[in-house]
């Protein structure tokens, strides 16, 4: 890959990362104005739908990450001892 097609891709995944992300809040919001109103079916359906999608297409991606970071905490700065 070329640094310039890297660099798309890095541009790429952020913005298809802050598009989910603002999906997801607008969704957290339409649930708890569903709450707000009274529609306390409507709040628990979105939010276990939430759970559920967590759970089966982030979770394993939350905990790569994570354990990346840690990887690269625990290493340290380049080019130090």
């Amino acid at each position: 890959m070329t640094k310039d097609n890297e660099q798309r891709s890095k541009l790429g995944d952020t913005i298809f990362a802050v598009f989910h992300l603002f999906l997801l809040i607008t969704v957290v919001v339409y649930a708890v104005i569903g709450l707000v109103q009274g529609n306390t079916m409507r709040f628990a359906v979105i939010m276990a739908g939430l759970v559920l999608y967590y759970f089966l297409v982030l979770r394993k991606a939350v905990f790569k990450e994570i354990d990346r970071k840690r990887k690269l905490r625990s290493s340290g700065p380049p080019g130090k001892p």
